[in-house]
């Protein structure tokens, strides 16, 4: 063969052939005759064989279960597929399609209202047969395509990714099509088909009235928009949009090769090996598949690792930590350690890249093991020891205001005085009547009448007095002096002879003598936080100057219910919670467990304007590595949930 090649003209050394012939053979491509063949045979038979854990492994992560062998069937289908793919077809989809979209813009807020309307239970159970509807006349698309292009489609059925089912259709004949257009056209018949569908209904729930019909139409278009573009379009796993781009760059099983350049690349750039790439391409192509590749990997961590919590939480707990420690291994860490093995393999050379790549290595393990984190960061707020919100005792009148904003007061100052005509004229009509009451005492031994009355008048003083002394004590009352000495923090301007609810507040009074910090620290954080250390308060806001502070005492329980809620995740807070549905404290803010509250107070006078300041402090603590940390954290969580 060499020697035939190079009387063609064709440069090929015997160590070529060789190298072809060892291809061929190792992929099968010969007929078996001799006995040597047949050993090969089944050397790679009994070689594809795994054990029972490899194989629950790999068929738990991924298997396929075919239901239906729909070729010759779709032969039947091809007519009428052809005619809805017409060109006139083609152009009343694409007027229908502006139809709906002028519908959905003006219709916007009953659209989007429609659609957080039924984000509920009932809504994902519509959703979820809508999604079936779509997804098979998804996969019918593909293989009617594929069948017009004279490909065998020998079985559709359902896939099983990590145990999430998703329909699937076995087109993997089109790879004998030599045309790339024709095979993109293949890759992307399921997502026209999904916007197709989305079109119609669309229309259709532009024209239809309120109904059964009009909902399952908003089903079928919102679920068919989404599932197109969030996850058919996606380049990075191997749906439609991944085989839409590989046609498209005219690049055949690319995430292979693209991986297999990655790798050469980071080792060259890494250690400077000096290898010919894998393949021979262009450089801006090399670039492309390079970008590909990072896009892919960080793409599939997250999601791999958000497969791994979900799995985790929905399996009991048993199973669940043994499927993440799975899924964190077979899709995270064996490909790491596979790449870790191949570099090992390699003699490493001596050059500038491998000199900064272990300076870079020897930072990064410097910042992972070397304990320079000697602080603690919590989420805290500083507050008045004593605060006293004033609002008037009853609806008045605002008589006269005594006190400015930001004042100083002392305790028992006059603050506002109030005024209640309807007090005053009780008042009034009381003392005329007690009056009366013992004139008529003060006569009554010249009186028959008064006399025989004496013990009713004695009961009508005692009343009238009484009276007295509760209206009194009312218009008492709307004399306001400060309980406390402090600050005075008036939320909104008063004017004399302003008619006052008595839920309006009138002002805060904030003491200034006394305050405290309630901070809140993680339980993987809490052996950090050691009463009397030195700490620093940084307020949120730029207008209050940071506060030195010790630590006084932490709780020996975890803190249940949160009392400030500008630090709750609800209120865009740093610390999580859930609102209190049902019993006797609904609607309080409910703390996650491993929660404590920490105590300290200023080391000095600290005066501040409001009573209550949200901030951050920083607690000094002993040193720890950021690997300790994570280690530690690590640690928690696993002995948290190993509570079976």
């Amino acid at each position: 063969m060499a020697a035939r090649a190079r009387a063609e003209g064709a440069v090929v050394e015997l160590s070529d052939v060789e190298g072809l012939v060892r291809f061929v053979e190792a992929n099968h491509l010969v007929v078996a005759k001799t006995a040597q063949d047949h050993q090969r045979l089944s050397d790679a038979d009994a070689g594809r064989k795994s054990t029972g854990v490899n194989w629950l492994l790999h068929h738990y992560l991924f298997f396929r279960v075919p239901l239906v062998r729909p070729d010759r069937y779709l032969e039947g289908l091809l007519p009428a597929a052809r005619r809805l793919v017409s060109r006139p077809a083609r152009i009343l989809l694409l007027c229908l399609a502006l139809i709906g979209g002028y519908f959905v813009v003006r219709q916007w807020s009953d659209f989007v209202g429609t659609l957080l309307r039924f984000l509920s239970w009932e809504g994902v159970l519509w959703y979820a047969l809508a999604l079936m509807v779509v997804k098979s006349a998804h996969e019918l698309g593909h293989a009617l395509v594929a069948k017009h292009y004279g490909c065998r489609v020998p079985t559709m059925g359902v896939a099983f990714l990590v145990m999430f089912p998703m329909l699937y259709t076995d087109a993997t004949d089109t790879w004998r099509l030599e045309n790339d257009r024709d095979r993109l056209r293949v890759a992307m018949a399921g997502v026209m088909t999904e916007l197709s569908i989305a079109v119609l209904a669309t229309v259709c729930w532009g024209f239809l009235p309120e109904g059964p019909l009009r909902q399952a139409a908003f089903f079928l278009a919102t679920t068919s928009w989404m599932t197109s573009l969030l996850v058919n379009l996606s380049p990075f796993m191997r749906f439609d949009g991944y085989h839409a781009l590989s046609d498209l760059w005219g690049i055949r099983n690319l995430q292979p090769r693209a991986f297999a350049i990655t790798r050469w690349w980071l080792r060259e750039r890494l250690f400077g090996f000096g290898e010919s790439p894998p393949e021979a391409f262009t450089q801006r192509r090399r670039h492309l598949l390079v970008l590909y590749s990072i896009g892919t990997w960080v793409y599939r961590f997250f999601l791999f690792l958000g497969i791994a919590l979900l799995v985790y939480h929905f399996a009991f707990k048993v199973l669940g930590i043994l499927l993440f420690v799975v899924e964190i291994y077979w899709f995270i860490l064996r490909p790491i350690m596979n790449e870790i093995r191949e570099v090992s393999s390699r003699r490493i050379p001596w050059n500038p890249r491998t000199v900064l790549t272990c300076i870079a290595g020897c930072l990064v393990l410097g910042l992972l093991f070397i304990p320079w984190q000697g602080r603690v960061t919590l989420p805290a707020v500083l507050e008045a020891d004593a605060h006293v919100a004033l609002f008037p005792p009853e609806p008045a009148r605002l008589k006269q205001q005594y006190v400015l904003q930001d004042e100083s007061v002392r305790a028992g100052q006059v603050l506002y005085e109030l005024e209640q005509p309807e007090i005053e004229m009780n008042l009034a009509q009381s003392r005329r009547q007690l009056q009366a009451v013992k004139a008529r005492l003060a006569r009554r031994a010249g009186s028959a009448e008064d006399l025989a009355q004496q013990g009713v008048l004695r009961n009508r003083l005692a009343e009238l007095e009484a009276q007295i002394s509760g209206l009194e004590s009312r218009a008492h009352s709307l004399v306001m002096r400060a309980p406390i000495a402090g600050r005075i923090d008036m939320p909104e301007a008063l004017h004399e002879g302003q008619w006052l609810d008595s839920r309006q507040q009138l002002a805060d009074l904030v003491s200034q003598r006394s305050r405290r910090v309630h901070a809140f620290v993680r339980e993987q954080d809490l052996e950090r936080v050691i009463p009397g250390s030195e700490a620093l308060f940084i307020p949120d806001d730029g207008s209050h100057d940071s506060v030195a502070l010790h630590v006084r005492s932490i709780d020996n329980i975890g803190t249940e219910r949160l009392a400030y809620p500008g630090l709750a995740s609800r209120y865009g807070g740093p610390l999580p919670v859930e609102e209190r549905r049902r019993g006797q404290n609904s609607g309080s803010l409910s703390l996650e467990d491993g929660i404590y509250r920490v105590t300290m107070v200023p080391d000095h006078d600290a005066p501040v304007r409001d009573w209550q300041v949200y901030g951050k402090v920083s607690v000094e603590g002993p040193a720890e590595s950021l690997a300790g940390a994570i280690f530690r954290h690590a640690a928690s969580v696993l002995i948290r949930e190993s509570g079976f």
